[in-house]
């Protein structure tokens, strides 16, 4: 609701200029002046009023030009909507133990897995996977607070490209030496300056801010993506992390019960010193690959915790989970075509088009000036006189024509700047959709030739306890089943990441999940 008030200023606060107020108007007599204040400028309202007295040309005069600072002061009630400026400064401290907060067992973060749908007999969560660690990445990850600040800075411009010129006032008072025959002299006026503009400007700018902010929007969703995408497949690369040191830890224990056979059989003369130095060679090949796969399990433990907005610590005390479905099936042609025209990219792109499209409208527009209508009074000693001006600029030195090319140049790089894009979003969908068929053959191949091998180790294991074969041929036989394992491992490792190429070519899930939906932007200041 506006605010009323009312204020009474004393007419000795205009000193010497009482002497040509009529003499009926006492020094003691109160101006009284009624204004409405709002939020809105154009909504305020002033109202001054002087308790009336006939007066003469004469005294009308010396009363304009004398009460002139009234005027102003009228002027400047209408100020009472303007906005103050608030300090908000950056804590560096206070944005790092924010940060630290960040937490799995936070409440909030329960009640938005909640609202996104995950099940309420799923808490406390034993083990983190893919779909938790991406509900946790859409609530804390700063990127997307990032991505939703521009879109209330896009959001905010939409406000400025709205925005009407405001009207110019000005006043004027002239003082004539030479008057006589009780004529004033004095000459007073005031003139507003209304601006018009032409040739539907504000409405172009307001289209192009809001293509503008339209992009800003999709790019919250582009933000998503990358989030989801880059968790995945620092999620594989721990996972993958993880299950090789379990095998590498079998392998330094089969490797070491060979060469102890090895050097039983040397002492008993049955074996060479070579037979014995390359079982150790093989046995200290496999403890450094072990000892360099768990120097990287830190490292890729924090660019995972990065990946969902949380401290290295909020993972260190959770249990992740160690396996991750790839999915079989290979996306339709129909959800191909849709990656071609639907994906974020694509459509921010179309955004930022129908912005210089906008732009290039506008610059054209502006070949027809603007018009400025300045109505206006005037008290000219004595004589009333009212008067209508206008001014433009004249378009004779140009008629825009560079920024009119600019805009018309900018249109055409867009242009240009979809075409490439799609043409990359073909090639992409191309190339990682055969990467993804070649990783989904080799993993088929490598679970083969394991499953061959198995088959094998089986046998040699009936043989050994029917005593046709000795211990170090068994052993043997492990370490190929396990040489095999580590295989099938490295191949289904590239199947993730070439699935993640393929999910990225189509920004779309490839199990038919649904991205959860990103929390409303919380106040970082606070």
């Amino acid at each position: 609701m506006p605010r009323v008030a009312r204020i009474q200023i004393p007419l000795q606060a205009f000193g010497n200029s009482l002497h040509c107020l009529p003499r009926a108007i006492q020094p003691q007599t109160m101006l009284t002046c009624h204004f409405n204040c709002s939020h809105n400028l154009s909504q305020s309202l002033i109202n001054c009023r002087l308790p009336a007295q006939p007066v003469n040309s004469r005294t009308m005069s010396g009363t304009m030009a004398k009460n002139l600072p009234l005027m102003a002061l009228c002027c400047l009630l209408g100020a009472c909507a303007t906005q103050t400026y608030q300090a908000k400064p950056i804590a560096p401290e206070q944005s790092v133990a924010r940060f630290q907060q960040h937490s799995l067992d936070s409440a909030e973060l329960r009640d938005y897995m909640r609202s996104q749908g995950y099940p309420e007999n799923g808490f406390p969560i034993k083990a983190w996977g893919m779909r938790e660690l991406t509900l946790a990445a859409f609530f804390f990850h700063p990127q997307l607070e990032v991505a939703r600040a521009r879109w209330q800075a896009a959001q905010a411009a939409e406000i400025t490209a709205g925005q009407k010129p405001n009207p110019g006032f000005s006043t004027v008072a002239e003082h004539h030496s030479k008057a006589g025959g009780g004529i004033s002299p004095w000459t007073l006026g005031f003139s507003l300056g209304i601006p018009v503009e032409t040739g539907d400007k504000r409405a172009i700018r307001m289209e192009r801010a809001a293509s503008l902010s339209d992009a800003a929007r999709i790019e919250i969703g582009q933000a998503a993506w990358q989030i989801r995408s880059r968790l995945r497949n620092r999620l594989a690369d721990y996972q993958s992390t993880i299950q090789r040191i379990q095998l590498l830890e079998r392998e330094v224990a089969l490797r070491g019960e060979i060469v102890q056979m090895l050097q039983s059989r040397l002492d008993a003369g049955m074996v060479s010193d070579i037979d014995l130095s390359n079982g150790r060679l093989q046995a200290q090949k496999a403890q450094q690959a072990l000892a360099a796969e768990q120097g990287l399990l830190p490292g890729l433990l924090a660019g995972l915790s990065e990946s969902a907005g949380l401290p290295t610590e909020a993972l260190e005390s959770v249990q992740l989970n160690s396996t991750t479905d790839i999915p079989t099936a290979l996306p339709d042609a129909e959800l191909q075509r849709a990656a071609l025209t639907n994906r974020l990219d694509i459509r921010a792109a179309l955004a930022r088009y129908a912005a210089s499209e906008a732009k290039l409208r506008l610059e054209i527009a502006k070949q027809y000036p603007d018009i400025t209508l300045s109505p206006g009074y005037s008290f000219d000693q004595g004589d009333n006189r009212w008067s209508l001006g206008l001014s433009m600029i004249l378009a004779l030195l140009n008629k825009n024509e560079g920024p009119i090319a600019e805009a018309g140049a900018q249109r055409a790089l867009e242009a240009q700047q979809f075409n490439e894009l799609q043409a990359r979003v073909i090639s992409e969908l191309d190339q990682s959709r055969a990467r993804y068929q070649a990783a989904q053959e080799e993993t088929a191949k490598a679970e083969r030739m394991l499953e061959a091998q198995q088959h094998r180790a089986a046998q040699t294991e009936r043989q050994f306890e029917a005593g046709y074969a000795d211990r170090l041929e068994q052993t043997g036989v492990r370490l190929e089943t396990l040489v095999a394992e580590q295989g099938v491992l490295a191949a289904r490792l590239r199947a993730q990441r070439a699935l993640v190429l393929l999910e990225d070519a189509i920004q779309r899930p490839l199990d038919n999940t649904e991205l959860p939906a990103s929390p409303e932007r919380k106040d970082t200041q606070e």
